[in-house]
């Protein structure tokens, strides 16, 4: 709580609604309290003591003293407020602004029309309820209005409170709510992708079921056939499944940074065996670096799971018969640990393993959604090839968890390169000191 002295009085901010009526309400007394005795007659300690205690339904008192002194105190109290608060007047011109308000929309809002900063219809319609058009006094016009959206690009959405403080100001009080609007956003699209990628695999077995219980109920070649597909469609949804339960244990642990070393030579190595068969099949070669890689700070198991994951891709995605080579580089230059272990201070040094494919290569466009959960270049080929949609997103997931990044590089035509940048074991003292 707040304690400050208004007109002589001590006043308690308690129970100020974040975001709501409550705050506006609060805030509005106090931009219409202040300097309610004149300068000249300051209260006597009597009346102040038997002055009422403030009132939530207490009309605003008429002020006439210039603008910047008449209200100098009530906007100090109001940049001690927990949201961004702006003072608009009737032609919509912003009088006044706190310091989280100048940090939302700039330094220079001060003076600026409104309708320039935050041009959304919605918010100046309820701006102009409030006002009451050209009477204040008009019947039925409301004094606050909450709740208002107001979206500010295509991932930022403010919470608008208004209240009217006098017959030519009024304080608007927005909440940021982007975090919860791009989290419901995205709950919305894993539900429909997840729900799109069972679709045609449950539609396909109910399919071949019907059939092998109906015209093809004694066609022993067809059941051949048919089971060998629902077989396909039925792995598919398991490794969904698995991708999706994998996905979800890495996002609950991610705030929690793992503090063990790990050998990337022998993770890699174990990957690169694992994988050889299903590489030799295309005629392709995985080719590893001849020296030590260095050890990393990390889980060994999530580690696999992305190296495993990247040179599976590699192999998907790479032309037959062309080689997918691995390497890795010790960096202890401070610049570039710093670019690329943005969680990690005071780092000495990091390992940047590589990924290399000579495959089709991905177009500039992509290249920023590709760690999103079922985004695809080519969803039908990735379908084929067997991929879930969710292998990058869990590699940019684990990465994240060890504090390192990702980098992706393309060239149509030549081929891709996916880096990732480990802190190296000797940056453990660091990694605990940075948590």
């Amino acid at each position: 709580m707040i304690g400050v002295t208004v007109g002589g009085d001590p006043v308690w901010l308690a129970a100020i609604g974040i975001g709501g009526v409550g705050f506006t309400t609060w805030a509005a007394w106090f931009a219409t309290r202040t300097h309610l005795a004149t300068p000249s007659e300051p209260p006597s300690e009597a009346s102040a003591a038997a002055e009422p205690a403030p009132d939530e339904s207490e009309a605003p008192a008429g002020l006439t003293e210039p603008e910047p002194e008449q209200h100098a105190d009530s906007y100090q109290v109001l940049e001690a407020m927990p949201l961004a608060v702006l003072v608009v007047d009737r032609r919509r011109d912003i009088r006044w602004a706190n310091d989280r308000m100048r940090h939302l929309l700039g330094e220079a809002v001060t003076g600026r029309s409104l309708m320039s900063v935050l041009r959304y219809p919605p918010l100046i319609d309820a701006l102009d309820q409030v006002m009451g058009g050209q009477n204040t006094e008009v019947a039925g016009a409301p004094t606050a209005i909450e709740g208002v959206e107001t979206p500010i690009g295509p991932d930022r959405l403010l919470i608008a409170d208004l209240k009217r403080l006098d017959a030519d100001r009024i304080l608007v009080a927005l909440k940021d709510a982007s975090a919860a609007h791009r989290l419901e956003r995205l709950r919305s699209d894993f539900i429909a992708n997840v729900s799109h990628e069972l679709k045609t695999p449950i539609a396909t077995l109910m399919g071949f079921i019907e059939t092998l219980r109906g015209p093809a109920k004694g066609d022993l070649e067809a059941h051949e056939r048919f089971l060998g597909i629902m077989h396909e469609q039925a792995s598919r949804m398991s490794r969904l499944v698995a991708d999706l339960l994998s996905l979800s244990r890495i996002e609950l642990n991610e705030h929690a940074r793992p503090s063990g070393g790990v050998d990337l030579g022998e993770v890699v190595g174990r990957v690169a065996n694992g994988l050889s068969l299903r590489a030799a099949e295309r005629n392709m070669k995985i080719e590893l670096p001849a020296g030590s890689m260095g050890r990393a700070i990390g889980d060994a198991d999530e580690l696999t799971q992305v190296f495993q994951n990247l040179i599976d891709n590699a192999i998907k995605y790479g032309r037959p018969g062309t080689s997918i080579t691995v390497s890795a580089a010790r960096i202890v230059d401070p610049i570039e640990i710093k670019a690329h272990l943005p969680g990690l201070r005071r780092a000495k040094a990091m390992i940047a393993v590589a990924v290399a494919d000579r495959g089709e290569g991905i177009a500039r466009e992509h290249i920023p959604r590709l760690t999103e959960r079922f985004y695809r270049v080519d969803a039908a080929r990735s379908r084929d090839l067997g991929g879930t949609g969710l292998g990058l997103a869990i590699v940019k997931h684990v990465v994240n968890r060890h504090r390192g990044s990702l980098e992706i590089e393309s060239t149509p035509g030549h081929g891709s390169v996916f880096t990732v940048y480990l802190p190296a074991e000797e940056a453990a003292a660091d990694l605990r000191a940075a948590s």
